[in-house]
C-alpha cells in the first residue's frame, strides 16, 4: 500500500533526474520495437499506441531504477516499490493454483462458517485448483498493467487462445514503453498463440465472447488470470469461481461498477502466502482482551460494539512474525505486504517528513474585504507562515492537533505516540473490520492511558465514511477552541478511492469554517449595524412566526428568484404567476427584474458589508426601490435599508451581533435562523420555512453553470450592456467543481455555491415543505425538478395580499423598547469596560516573549482573558475578538512548532509585533464602535455615475488650468459631472458667466486671485488642486466668504522618466485625467470637507514608499484631529460638520473615522498589478491617457 509518489522518488532531485536520464533511451528503444511489432502482428492496436497522449497516467522511473505507472491526478503509483518483483510473486502464486472455469457443472465450495481463513469459500476454492499446465487451450487475462505477466505467460506456456481484457487504454500505452511487446508477439507467433486484445473492455461481455470462440474451436473451459482489482473484474472473477457455467449463461453476470467503502480494493494488491497466515483468537488473545478492557473504561460504546464482533469483509490474520494483516474474504488478497508493521511505519515516516503539505491553514484571497483589519493581519502573517513551513518540514515533537483518517491495523498510531506528544487527536476509521483488526495489533490500552494521564483529548469515530463526520468534528473543535483548526494536521494513513470525495468534502468544509468564521471586523460591523437597525424600529421576526399565520397564508407559493443563468428563461413565468405568488428577489437578481418591469414583493440581502448598497443603487431607479420591502438578517447595512420602502429583519444564529442583541431584547421573543448562510437564497429559504410556508419555487437559483462565462443572468450587473463580463469571474473563483445537475447530468460550480447547495438541502430536510427546483443548475436534494412550463399556481391574488399583510403585521413584530435600546445595550455592554479590557490585552501582548514556554503562556493567557470577559459579561471583548484571537493563537502555534531547541524563531517575534500593532489599531477603533459602519465597495464608480446623474441641481463651473495641461481636460470634466452642469474654461476675468464653482489647478497666483475677486464667482465653491497648502491658505484669507477645499496632490506622471518610475513602483499613478475625475467628484462634497487627499496607487505598493510624502503632508497640513478614510481618498471634515455626517459623502461613499495625523496605511490605496501598470504606461506613451 506504499503508493504515495513521494516514497517512490529520490529525495535528491539531481539523483532522480540522473535515473530518469539513464532509463530514457531504453524506454524510447522499447517503444520503437513495440510499435514495429504491433504494426507487423496486430495493426488494429496501432491507433491506441502510435501517438501516446495520456490523460492522468504516465510511466515513471522510481528511485530503484524500475518503471512503474503513476496516476499524477492523485499522486499515487499503480504498483508498490518493486513492480517486477511484485508481478513475479503474483504470477508464481496464480500459476500454482490457477483458476479453471469448466463448462461442465462442478461442485463449488459453500460454507456457512466464514470466520476463519481456512473456512472461507474463496480459500477452499483456491486450494482445490491445480497448477497451470504447460499447454492449454484458452486463457483469459483480466488486465495488462505494465504487461510483464503477459511476457512470462507466452514465454513459458503454449497457449492456443490468449484473451486479454483491458478497460484502461493508458495501461497499454504505459506497457509498450516498459515491456518488450516485440518479444511477446514473437513468442506468440512461434508457438501458435492467438492473442485477442480486448481494449476498452472490462470483460462484462466474456460470456458472449466465450460462446463465440466456442463456435469456432473446441475446448472444455478456460483458465483465469486476474492481474489487478477492477470493480467489474473482481465481480466477474467471483461469479466465475462461485457459480456454474450453465447458471451464468442463464442469469448472466451480477457485477458492480462501484464498490462501497468496506468492499473497496486497491487496484493493485500484493500477493501474500495464505498458508503463512494464522487466525486470530479473540477468546485467548491477551492484547485483544487488554484493549477491550481499556475501551470499556474510556469508551464503553466501542467496547460494547466490538467485544463480540464478527468481521464482515476483511478478516484479521496473524503472519509468522506475529504482525496483523487483513485478508479480503471474497477476493482472497491481503491489505498489506510481507510486513504490515514496516509498511505502516514507512507510511508514517513519509507523513512526518512533510506534514505541512496537508495543513488546513487558509488565508484570504478576496479583494472586497481586503481593507478589514483582520484580513490585513492575515495577509501579513501568510509570508511568515510560508517561511516557517519551509523551515520546519517535519512533524513537531508536540502535536497540538491532528485528524487521522483511517488507521488500518494501527501500527502508525502506536509509532506516533512513541515518537510524539499528542495533545488532541481525532480518529476517523470508516471500516469497522479495520478497527477490529487494530485491537489485535496495537496496544490501545497504553495509548488511552497516556491520553488520560496527560490531559490530552482523543475522539474516535468508527464506521462513518466521512459524509456525516463534519458536524461531529466541528462540535469537537468548538469544545476545545476552533482556533486549533488552523494548526491541525491532516493525516490520511491509507488510500481508499471511495473515500476521496468524502475526505475532500470534509477538508473543504473545515476550510470554509475557517474562512467563514466570524472575525473582528465582521463582529464589529454586525454589532454596529444591528444596533442601528433596532434603533430605527424595524420589525423583527418573532418567535414561532409560523404559528401566527393562517393555513391559507402559508399555502401561498413563494418564488425565490436568484440571479443564475436560467433566470433569463424564467422571466415570463414570473410575469405570468407573480400576482398570485410572493416574489422575492435575491441579491443581484433585482436589476434583472427591474429591467423587465417586475416589482418583487420583497427584496432579500444577506451580506452585511456595504456592497449591497452599491448593487442596489446600480438599479438606477430609486422610486422603483421605494416600492419594495427589504428582508434581511440583523447585520444588514443601514445605508442599504434607506433605499427601500420598509425593512423586515430576522436574527441569524451564530452571530455575535445576534447573541449580544438578544441578551438585551430577550432571546425567547424572536426566531433565530439556523441555515441562513452562505448565500441570500439560503436566507430566504430558511426564513420562509421557519414561517412554515408550504410551497417554494426556485427560479434562477442555479448554484452552478454550464459555461463559466455565463455564470449569472446576462441582464444583471455582472455584464455590461453588450453582454460582456464586468470582470473575469472564473479567474477570481474556482469554477471547476462538478456537481449533479437539475435538468442535466452535471454542471460546474464554485465552493460557495457547493456549500450553499448543502445548506439548502439541510434546510429542506428540517422542514415540511414542497420545494420545486425550476432552475437549470445544480440538483438540490429535497427539491423536485420542475420544468418552468409545467408550473401551475392555484392561489388567488386576494390570498397573496392577505399573506403579505400577515407576514408584515404578525410574523414580524416591532421590538418593545427600541426607543431606549442603545442605552440598555451600553448599560449591558459597557464601552469603558471594553476599552479597559482591550488595554489589558494589549499590555499582555506587549510583554517580552523569549522562550517557547513564554509563547505558549501568551496563547493561554489570551484565551483566558477572552473567556473571563465572557463570563463577567460586561463588555463586547469576547464577541469582537473571539475569531481573530483564535486566528492569532493558531499562527503562534504554527510558528512555535517551527522553533528549534526551545528558541523562538524570528518569524514569531515578527508575528507578535504585527499582532500588537493590530490590537492597538483595534483599541483606537473601539472608541467609535457605535458609528463604525462597514465601508466596503463593489463597482463604486458605477454607483457614483448613477448618483451623479441623479443630481438635479444645475451648476455653472469655471475651470482655470495651466497652458501645458492636457487638451482634453474640459471634456473629461464634463463627462465626470451630471448633465445639469455646464463647464467653462477661463484664462482671464473677462466675460465670465455667473459661476457656482471655480476649479483651479494652481499656475498663476495673480491670475487666480483676479478670478476669485470677480463678482460672478463671489458665492462660488472653490476647489484647488495642488500640493501647495500655502497657496491655499492665501486664497482662503482673501476669499473667506467662499467654501473652499484643497485637493492635495502628489507629483503627476508627466514625462517618459516619470512613466518609467511609475512602472518600477517608484512613483504613484497620477495623471490629468484622474485630477479631472477628482475635481468633479469632490465638487459635490465641498460643504463637508476642507481637504481631499487621493489615496495613492503604486505598482506592488509598499508602505515605506510613501514615508517621504507623509512627512511632507504633516509639514504642510499640520496636526490633524481626525480624518475620514474612504475607499479611494481621504478627507478632513470641516469643523462645523458632525462626525456622523462626515462619514458619508454626497456620492454615496462611506468612510471610517481615523484619529490623529494621516497614517501610511490610509494613504496607500489599491495596489496595481505589473501587467496593469504596463498597459497604463503604454496608453500614456500613446497619448491616449
Amino acid at each position: 500500500m506504499l503508493k504515495n509518489i513521494r516514497l517512490h522518488l529520490e529525495k535528491d532531485e539531481s539523483k532522480q533526474a540522473e535515473l530518469e536520464q539513464q532509463q530514457s533511451d531504453k524506454i524510447q528503444q522499447t517503444f520503437m520495437r513495440s510499435l514495429r511489432a504491433f504494426r507487423q502482428y496486430i495493426p488494429s492496436v496501432l491507433p491506441y499506441i502510435k501517438d501516446i497522449k495520456t490523460q492522468n497516467m504516465a510511466l515513471i522511473c522510481n528511485k530503484f531504477g524500475e518503471t512503474n505507472i503513476v496516476d499524477y491526478g492523485i499522486g499515487r503509483t499503480f504498483y508498490g516499490l518493486h513492480p517486477e518483483q511484485e508481478v513475479n510473486l503474483q504470477f508464481d502464486s496464480i500459476i500454482e493454483h490457477c483458476p479453471y472455469i469448466a463448462f461442465r457443472d462442478v461442485e463449488k465450495p459453500s460454507s456457512e462458517q466464514q470466520h476463519s481463513l481456512n473456512q472461507l469459500d474463496s480459500y477452499q476454492y483456491q486450494q482445490d485448483q491445480k497448477p497451470l499446465p504447460t499447454q492449454l487451450d484458452v486463457m483469459v487475462v483480466l488486465g495488462i498493467g505494465l504487461g510483464k505477466h503477459i511476457l512470462r505467460l507466452v514465454k513459458n506456456y503454449r497457449i492456443k487462445h490468449l484473451i486479454i481484457y483491458e478497460p484502461e487504454v493508458q495501461f497499454l500505452q504505459s506497457s509498450v514503453l516498459s515491456v518488450e511487446w516485440a518479444e511477446i508477439l514473437s513468442y506468440a507467433t512461434n508457438k501458435g498463440t492467438a492473442i485477442y486484445l480486448q481494449m476498452e473492455k472490462d470483460a462484462r461481455n466474456l460470456l458472449d465472447d466465450m460462446q463465440e470462440l466456442h463456435q469456432h474451436f473446441t475446448f472444455d473451459g478456460f483458465y483465469l488470470y486476474q492481474h489487478y482489482n477492477h470493480p467489474v473484474f473482481s465481480s466477474i472473477s467471483y461469479e466465475l469461481k462461485s457459480k456454474n457455467w450453465s447458471r451464468l449463461l442463464k442469469d448472466g453476470f451480477n457485477y458492480q461498477l462501484n464498490q462501497d467503502v468496506q468492499q473497496y480494493l486497491p487496484m493493485w494488491t500484493p500477493q501474500s502466502d495464505m498458508a503463512g497466515f494464522d487466525d486470530v483468537n479473540h477468546a485467548e488473545d491477551k492484547l485483544f482482551k487488554q484493549n477491550l478492557a481499556a475501551f470499556e473504561r474510556y469508551f464503553p460504546a466501542i467496547h460494547k460494539e466490538f467485544k463480540d464482533y464478527s468481521p464482515k469483509t476483511w478478516l484479521p490474520v496473524k503472519d509468522v512474525n506475529g504482525e496483523i494483516n487483513l485478508v479480503h474474504k471474497q477476493a482472497l488478497v491481503s491489505w498489506y505486504t510481507e510486513s504490515p508493521k514496516q509498511e505502516c511505519l514507512l507510511n508514517f515516516e513519509n507523513f512526518s517528513e512533510q506534514p505541512n503539505k496537508d495543513g488546513l491553514v487558509l488565508g484570504y484571497n478576496g479583494t472586497k474585504l481586503k481593507h478589514y483589519t483582520h484580513y490585513q493581519f492575515v495577509n501579513q502573517m501568510e509570508p511568515l507562515l510560508e517561511k516557517a513551513e519551509e523551515q520546519q518540514g517535519q512533524l513537531p515533537d508536540t502535536i497540538k492537533s491532528l485528524i487521522l483518517f483511517g488507521i488500518g491495523t494501527g501500527y502508525q498510531l502506536e509509532e506516533m505516540f512513541r515518537q510524539h506528544v499528542v495533545e488532541k487527536l481525532f480518529i476517523c476509521e470508516p471500516n469497522r473490520d479495520f478497527f477490529y483488526a487494530s485491537l489485535f495489533a496495537i496496544d490501545w490500552s497504553s495509548i488511552l492511558q497516556t491520553v488520560d494521564q496527560t490531559d490530552a483529548r482523543i475522539y474516535i469515530n468508527i464506521g462513518d465514511d466521512g459524509s456525516h463526520l463534519f458536524r461531529d468534528l466541528l462540535n469537537q473543535f468548538y469544545s476545545v477552541g476552533p482556533y486549533i483548526l488552523s494548526s491541525t494536521y491532516f493525516y490520511q494513513s491509507y488510500y481508499n478511492a471511495n473515500l476521496v470525495q468524502a475526505i475532500a468534502q470534509l477538508r473543504e468544509q473545515l476550510q470554509i469554517v475557517i474562512s467563514m468564521g466570524e472575525y473582528y471586523d465582521h463582529a464589529r460591523f454586525g454589532i454596529a449595524h444591528t444596533t442601528e437597525v433596532i434603533n430605527r424600529d424595524y420589525s423583527l421576526l418573532s418567535a414561532n412566526a409560523g404559528k401566527k399565520l393562517s393555513f391559507d397564508d402559508k399555502e401561498v407559493p413563494v418564488f425565490l428568484v436568484g440571479n443564475g443563468p436560467s433566470l433569463d428563461t424564467s422571466i415570463e413565468a414570473i410575469k405570468e404567476w407573480g400576482d398570485r405568488a410572493i416574489v422575492v428577489s435575491c441579491g443581484t437578481s433585482l436589476q434583472v427584474l427591474h429591467k423587465q418591469g417586475i416589482v418583487p414583493d420583497f427584496h432579500a440581502e444577506i451580506e452585511q458589508n456595504r456592497s449591497t448598497f452599491d448593487w442596489c443603487c446600480r438599479v438606477g431607479d430609486f422610486d422603483y426601490l421605494k416600492k419594495i420591502s427589504l428582508i434581511s438578517c440583523n447585520g444588514i447595512h443601514p445605508d442599504t435599508c434607506d433605499l427601500f420602502k420598509d425593512v423586515y429583519v430576522a436574527f441569524k444564529e451564530g452571530e455575535s451581533s445576534t447573541t449580544s442583541a438578544l441578551e438585551v431584547l430577550g432571546e425567547h421573543n424572536f426566531t433565530k435562523l439556523k441555515f441562513a448562510f452562505p448565500t441570500v437564497s439560503n436566507f430566504v429559504m430558511n426564513l420562509f420555512t421557519s414561517m412554515e410556508f408550504t410551497q417554494l419555487y426556485l427560479l434562477g437559483v442555479d448554484l452552478g453553470f454550464v459555461d463559466n462565462k455565463h455564470h449569472h443572468s446576462k441582464q444583471s450587473g455582472y455584464y455590461d450592456n453588450s453582454g460582456k463580463e464586468m470582470y473575469d469571474y472564473a479567474a477570481k473563483n474556482n469554477t471547476s467543481l462538478v456537481v449533479p445537475g437539475n435538468f442535466r447530468k452535471t454542471v460546474f460550480t464554485k465552493h460557495e455555491f457547493k456549500v450553499s447547495k448543502a445548506i439548502l438541502e439541510q434546510s429542506l430536510a428540517n422542514s415540511k415543505v414542497d420545494c420545486f427546483n425550476c432552475s437549470d443548475g445544480a440538483r438540490v436534494a429535497g427539491a423536485t425538478p420542475l420544468k418552468i412550463e409545467h408550473m401551475l399556481i392555484t392561489a388567488s391574488q386576494q390570498q397573496k395580499h392577505a399573506a403579505l399583510e400577515a407576514i408584515k403585521k404578525q410574523a414580524f413584530i416591532e421590538p418593545n423598547h427600541s426607543h431606549d435600546y442603545l442605552q440598555k445595550f451600553e448599560a449591558r455592554f459597557i464601552p469603558e469596560r471594553l476599552e479597559f479590557e482591550l488595554g489589558k490585552m494589549t499590555e499582555r501582548v506587549a510583554m517580552p516573549v523569549e522562550t517557547v514556554a513564554d509563547a505558549e503562556a501568551l496563547i493561554e493567557s489570551q484565551k483566558r482573558m477572552l473567556f473571563a470577559s465572557y463570563q463577567e459579561g460586561k463588555s463586547l471583548l469576547f464577541f469582537l475578538l473571539y475569531g481573530t484571537v483564535n486566528y492569532a493563537n493558531a499562527v503562534f502555534s504554527k510558528l512555535i512548532a517551527s522553533s528549534r531547541d526551545n528558541q523562538l524563531s524570528e518569524a514569531f517575534s515578527q508575528a507578535k509585533a504585527l499582532w500588537l500593532t493590530t490590537l492597538e489599531e483595534i483599541y483606537q477603533q473601539s472608541v467609535n464602535l457605535r458609528i463604525a459602519w462597514d465601508f466596503s465597495v463593489s463597482f463604486a464608480a458605477k454607483r457614483e455615475q448613477v448618483l451623479t446623474a441623479r443630481k438635479s441641481e444645475s451648476a455653472t463651473i469655471l475651470c482655470s488650468y495651466p497652458n501645458n495641461i492636457d487638451k482634453h481636460f474640459i471634456q473629461w470634466t464634463v463627462l465626470s459631472l451630471s448633465a445639469q452642469c455646464s463647464v467653462h474654461s477661463c484664462k482671464t476675468a473677462e466675460a465670465l458667466p455667473q459661476a457656482d464653482c471655480l476649479m483651479l489647478i494652481a499656475d498663476n497666483l495673480e491670475q487666480d486671485l483676479m478670478l476669485l475677486n470677480h463678482p460672478h464667482v463671489a458665492h462660488a465653491k472653490l476647489l484647488l488642486a495642488d500640493s501647495n497648502p500655502q497657496l491655499f491658505n492665501q486664497l482662503q484669507q482673501k476669499t473667506s466668504a467662499q467654501p473652499m477645499a484643497l485637493i492635495y496632490l502628489a507629483d503627476k506622471v508627466k514625462t517618459s522618466q516619470d512613466i518609467d518610475m511609475f512602472v518600477k513602483g517608484e512613483k504613484p499613478y497620477l495623471r490629468d485625467s484622474l485630477v479631472t475625475i477628482w475635481l468633479a467628484k469632490y465638487f459635490y462634497s465641498v460643504e463637508l470637507y476642507s481637504v481631499f487627499i487621493p489615496r495613492l496607487q503604486y505598482v506592488a505598493g509598499k508602505v515605506e514608499k510613501i514615508s517621504p510624502l507623509l512627512v511632507k503632508i504633516e509639514q504642510d497640513l499640520g496636526d490633524i484631529e481626525h480624518y475620514v478614510e474612504f475607499p479611494d481618498y481621504l478627507a478632513i471634515p470641516r469643523k462645523n460638520v458632525k462626525i456622523e455626517n462626515a462619514l458619508l459623502d454626497n456620492l454615496g461613499n462611506r468612510g471610517r473615522l481615523v484619529g490623529g495625523n494621516i497614517q501610511a496605511s490610509s494613504l496607500l490605496g489599491r495596489t496595481l498589478e505589473k501587467a496593469q501598470a504596463k498597459k497604463l504606461a503604454q496608453l500614456m506613451i500613446n497619448g491616449e491617457l
